[in-house]
């Protein structure tokens, strides 16, 4: 039996340093774009977050690409 995906959902991630903690480590907050289609290549994805980054007053430490689906066995 081959194994399907459903319920598939792309999250595009962007990590920004707010500032530092007390001993010096970064603090960092996140923006999450929710709803993106998850047929999107990377390089566009990686675009994209880079120029919402671009747009951001605080810097960007990473853009990420969080993928989720239910598998299941199909009958």
């Amino acid at each position: 039996m081959a194994t399907i995906r459903t319920k598939q959902t792309t999250t595009l991630k962007i990590t920004r340093v707010l500032g530092s903690d007390s001993t010096g480590k970064d603090t960092f907050g996140y923006l999450n774009f929710t709803h993106v289609n998850p047929e999107i290549a990377d390089d566009d994805l990686l675009e994209i977050g880079t120029q919402l980054g671009n747009l951001q007053s605080l810097p960007v430490e990473n853009i990420g690409r969080l993928d989720n689906c239910l598998l299941a066995q199909e009958h």
